[in-house]
């Protein structure tokens, strides 16, 4: 009897385990066809949500200091409620985003500006379906009025979220997650 019991038992625990194990989170093709809308088109926004700076030794002693929003990491900063954005708008990028980390080349600062921004048409775009992910990749150089170039790397999500990463010719790389939004004409 105690045989079938444990026989039985492991049959239910394997079942349940290659059950959840094979399922693949699918996304439905209106959730890929928005998506390839807003990609195709190049008419999207992503509002950050969080940054996502490296974790140095000066970003783990600002966080000692206390000086980060409630609920954030050294590496993983809230920063809903500000305006933190990237914008796709036809062969034109614009960018506006809050910057937590180190600086590597010293330019002349402008603390209105100490952030990351940009506006204008990149030296390259390229976004392309990953069918292998079912995301959008894209990529894109563009240079800021300081002459600071900016190489940024994301992705867009059928589930309406993005992240993307920036590497900075000034700065060390900082990523971003937020949400992803279609814009008008």
């Amino acid at each position: 009897m105690k045989n079938k019991v444990a026989v039985i038992s492991a049959t239910v625990i394997c079942a349940v385990l290659f059950s959840c194990g094979n399922q693949k989170n699918v996304p439905s093709p209106q959730a890929l066809e928005t998506l390839s809308q807003l990609a195709t088109n190049k008419a999207f926004r992503v509002k950050a949500q969080w940054a996502n700076p490296l974790s140095t030794r000066s970003m783990n002693s600002v966080a000692a200091s206390g000086l980060l929003p409630p609920g954030s990491s050294p590496n993983r900063i809230d920063i809903v409620g500000t305006t933190s954005y990237l914008e796709v708008r036809n062969d034109s990028v614009f960018g506006y985003l809050p910057y937590y980390g180190e600086r590597q080349f010293g330019t002349v600062y402008n603390s209105a500006e100490s952030g990351i921004q940009f506006k204008g048409i990149p030296k390259t775009l390229d976004i392309h379906f990953n069918e292998k992910k079912q995301r959008y990749d894209f990529s894109f150089a563009v240079v800021n009025k300081s002459g600071e170039q900016f190489d940024v790397n994301g992705s867009l999500f059928p589930n309406e979220k993005a992240n993307f990463y920036i590497n900075s010719t000034e700065r060390l790389t900082i990523g971003y997650t937020g949400v992803l939004e279609e814009i008008g004409e």
